[in-house]
């Protein structure tokens, strides 16, 4: 997948799941320069995230409902 389909896949699981871009795009942003990695690494990291759960357990334990 190009970096654009990553990006374009990352955003559809952001609006299904009514999550900031705002605070995804950050979360990206942060992986790639805080940790060096490559911008699809950060987006396939951050994709797993959403996809293991990962993203609507923090929206519970920061008082969002996750979806």
């Amino acid at each position: 997948m190009s970096t654009n389909e990553l990006r374009t896949r990352l955003y559809e699981l952001v609006d299904d799941t009514n999550t900031s871009r705002k605070g995804i795009d950050y979360l990206v942003n942060y992986y790639i320069t805080s940790l060096g990695w490559s911008e699809d690494e950060a987006i396939k990291y951050t994709i797993k995230l959403f996809e293991d759960g990962v993203i609507d357990e923090i929206k519970v334990i920061n008082g969002k409902e996750a979806d």
